[in-house]
């Protein structure tokens, strides 16, 4: 399996690689990917199809680390062409609220089916094989990933979930710099007053904090997007909060939990000064 399976993997990154770089139109450069990925997988399925793992080791090891390299950028691709075929041609106002829309869409990918996503997000295998070994007699759940193949010989009950959530990972960032791009051309500038303050902690402490208020729907009435209160935050603690607060929040939502290391340290100084003040 090995012999054949990094040969192909090199082959199929070198060549996304190459066509990435040979075409910046993205509609262009999905329905080219697209046609190559689709050959590569028949190619990868029909040897799949006659293949026999040496062990269940083995094949866990396929169908976690490897195959998802190729299904990951199937769905990315196809999620990427839905999304720039109906973007605005002319608005940059417009391309922007489209941009932002499909983001938040990412954000919520993981409330699809939480306990797999920890699963994965933790480095977990106790459920391996359950999840990563094929089962002819397990029912394979109908959703837009699968329609890449239904075929129980070629797919486990879980390896295109995890291919999704590695999928949806390529899509923030591929949004996130688009968001950024479009910030860039235009010369958006802040109001001309001078905060007494500066934020001396991380840009990620500062971001865990944005975020947590804007799930606590906080600021006008929860109506208030992302991008209006890390501008507030910008000019009130004079840091520097552009798109990179999506990338920080990507880290945060990788790490293993709890995910507000930050707001944990704070709550946990005010009780200790609290109690402090009262002894």
């Amino acid at each position: 399996m090995k012999i054949y399976c990094d040969a192909f993997f090199c082959e199929f990154e070198l060549e996304i690689e190459k066509i990435k770089k040979e075409t910046t139109d993205p509609i262009s450069q999905a329905k080219q990917a697209l046609q190559y990925i689709e050959v590569r997988l028949k190619e990868l399925f029909k040897w799949l199809k006659k293949y026999i793992f040496n062990s269940i080791e083995e094949e866990i090891h396929f169908f976690k680390e490897l195959k998802f390299k190729i299904t990951s950028k199937c769905i990315f691709y196809k999620k990427l062409l839905d999304i720039e075929s109906i973007s605005p041609l002319n608005s940059n106002k417009q391309k922007l609220k489209h941009y932002e829309k499909a983001l938040d869409i990412c954000y919520q990918f993981p409330k699809k089916d939480k306990e797999f996503y920890k699963y994965f997000r933790s480095g977990s295998s106790y459920n391996d094989q359950l999840y990563f070994v094929r089962n002819l007699d397990k029912q394979i759940i109908n959703s837009d990933e699968n329609s890449i193949n239904f075929d129980k010989k070629v797919c486990t009950s879980h390896d295109l979930k995890l291919a999704s959530i590695i999928a949806n990972d390529l899509l923030e960032i591929y949004l996130e710099e688009k968001i950024e791009q479009i910030n860039n051309s235009c010369t958006i500038k802040h109001p001309a007053r001078k905060s007494k303050l500066t934020w001396t902690g991380t840009k990620i402490e500062i971001v865990e904090l944005i975020y947590s208020l804007y799930y606590q729907k906080i600021f006008n009435g929860g109506k208030a997007e992302i991008k209006e209160i890390a501008e507030e935050f910008s000019i009130a603690f004079n840091i520097q909060l552009d798109n990179s607060i999506y990338r920080c929040f990507t880290d945060i939502k990788n790490r293993p939990t709890p995910k507000g290391k930050f707001l944990n340290g704070l709550s946990e100084n005010l009780d200790e000064n609290s109690n402090d003040e009262f002894d």
